[in-house]
């Protein structure tokens, strides 16, 4: 699944705390101005120090540093949250709420535990760009020691977090299946004339099995979209569904 991290765009620590997947991330996570470095520098280079001398510094500080000026604790109000911005169907997809409600209201190494978890179903393009920037793989990633212990939790939330959908805006068999579940369509993952009449069904367009204006219009409507004015599944209206699949029916 691709984060549902906010994960989506450059940024520099902002106001937003937005980032970049996207978890995802986280994630991920789903960017912005030196606003949140601004307001809350010191706080953030006291974090930062406090952080280097009494745990050690590691890739998933890095990453933190570039999402949210290394604050584990910021919640800006933009909906995502944590040191990592994740947002909270990511934190929750993932195994999040075992430790807090939200994100910023657990640990840095809670954080972390799960930003691993996204890590390996996602791959550090959950952070799409802070990734690059702070050099983050699959393996460095993984190898960070929080101190945790993998419990029957863990175990059963990474089988549901391996679920979603990734937030990449390809109608693929994966995201065919979901909406599918969704619809209450037979799961094939074959995206044809009984899957179509299905989603139609559900939106309130005309079963007509045709993917048109009238169609798109009425999904982006019921999952909170934008009206574009596309004639087909474009990819950003493909993008909202994915996300609302993983909120509401994965």
């Amino acid at each position: 699944m691709s984060y549902s991290p906010k994960h989506a765009a450059a940024k520099q620590p902002s106001t937003t705390g937005r980032r970049a997947a996207g978890v995802l991330m986280l994630s991920a996570a789903t960017v912005g101005t030196t606003a949140v470095a601004g307001a809350g520098s010191a706080e953030a280079a006291t974090s930062t120090v406090a952080v280097k001398s009494a745990v050690g510094w590691n890739v998933w500080d890095r990453v933190a540093t570039c999402e949210s000026g290394n604050r584990w604790n910021v919640n800006t109000g933009n909906g995502y949250y944590g040191g990592l911005q994740f947002s909270y169907t990511t934190w929750r997809g993932f195994g999040g709420t075992q430790y807090a409600s939200y994100a910023h209201l657990a640990t840095r190494e809670q954080q972390i535990r799960i930003a691993q978890n996204v890590l390996r179903v996602q791959g550090p393009g959950a952070w799409p760009v802070c990734s690059v920037r702070a050099g983050l793989t699959r393996a460095n990633g993984a190898a960070v020691n929080t101190g945790g212990t993998t419990t029957t939790t863990t175990t059963t939330t990474s089988r549901t977090a391996s679920r979603l959908l990734v937030v990449d805006g390809s109608f693929g068999p994966m995201t065919t299946r979901a909406v599918q579940k969704w619809t209450g369509a037979h799961q094939d993952g074959v995206w044809g004339y009984y899957a179509k009449t299905a989603l139609q069904r559900k939106v309130g367009a005309v079963p007509d099995g045709s993917i048109g204006p009238a169609t798109v219009r009425a999904l982006q409507i019921k999952i909170g979209a934008p009206r574009n004015g596309a004639s087909y599944l474009d990819a950003n209206t493909v993008r909202y569904l994915q996300r609302y699949l993983n909120a509401h029916v994965l």
